[in-house]
């Protein structure tokens, strides 16, 4: 049970920490040091979320179930840490025997999963410049203007929103263990889904130069809502692909690996390149 707990805080909070096999190369003391620092780092990130989600004054009531939940990872967070951890000593290395060690690029991995995301973003970032453009070069009166802003924006919103629900329901469907905890994220979204589809229809029928200050403070601090569960959601898509390498190099007696950013130079000969074996892990986002 406190393994489960460790890995949820862990994927909520923290995004990928070097090396997967440390117990083997750290005494356990050192493993109950790291452990605190991280579950500190845990409790900031927290606090940050909370703040964030309390500035958002003007969001509707359904934002009370997200305070809610993080409050209740602050309390998982503070009783994990009075819980006693344990960590078995380091087995001595067999004199004589080579140790494997392998990198995986968890920033390439990222890349190739955001691709689709990114070419999007850059073709409607394209949209929203020539339609300011031709506003600019008065092509096209302040009226069609802002009608047409409000359209893009709001369909911005929905390639955010969109987005961040596939990340959700592929990483529910690649790693079965934290499937509760996504559903009950799921279910605490939906309201907000639902504010986004208003806006849509809104934004369809066409926004009275009285309503706009309304409706673009709401759109404002949907996209930050949204924002923030994407980089949440990138936290874990990370943090989990590092914990598919770990399972590789568990398989293949591997003593070491390490993230490539953090590696001036790697000799391919020598040092194992765990990316594909960790890709077959995790159809869901490369493909069978």
């Amino acid at each position: 049970m406190t393994k489960k707990l460790f890995l949820l805080l862990l994927i909520l909070g923290l995004g990928f920490v070097g090396g997967f096999l440390g117990a083997k190369l750290a005494s356990p003391q050192g493993d109950i040091e790291l452990l605190r620092e991280d579950l500190d780092s845990l409790t900031d990130h927290v606090a940050a979320v909370k703040r964030a989600i309390a500035s958002l004054e003007g969001l509707p009531d359904e934002m009370s179930s997200l305070k809610e939940a993080v409050a209740s990872l602050e309390g998982e967070v503070a009783r994990l840490k009075e819980e006693r951890v344990e960590a078995a000593p380091a087995a001595p290395a067999t004199p004589g025997t080579s140790i494997k060690i392998a990198y995986v690029d968890l920033d390439a991995l990222l890349d190739e999963i955001f691709a689709p995301r990114t070419s999007a973003q850059e073709a409607y970032s394209s949209r929203l410049d020539d339609l300011r453009q031709a506003y600019q070069e008065e092509k096209i009166d302040k009226e069609t203007y802002t009608e047409e802003l409000v359209k893009l924006e709001v369909e911005g919103l929905r390639m955010q929103v969109d987005w961040s629900l596939s990340l959700l329901r592929k990483l529910k469907a690649s790693f079965g263990e934290i499937a509760d905890v996504l559903d009950e994220l799921s279910r605490k979204l939906k309201p907000l889904e639902e504010d986004v589809a208003k806006l849509e229809e809104q934004a369809a029928a066409g926004v009275k130069e009285e309503d706009l200050q309304a409706f673009f403070q709401q759109y404002q601090q949907l996209q930050l809502v949204f924002q923030q569960l994407e980089q949440l959601l990138t936290q874990t898509l990370s943090s989990m692909l590092a914990k598919l390498a770990g399972e590789v190099a568990k398989e293949e007696g591997i003593a070491l690996v390490v993230q490539r950013k953090d590696v001036l130079f790697v000799d391919p000969d020598q040092v194992i390149d765990l990316a594909e074996k960790v890709k077959a892990r995790a159809p869901e986002f490369f493909g069978s």
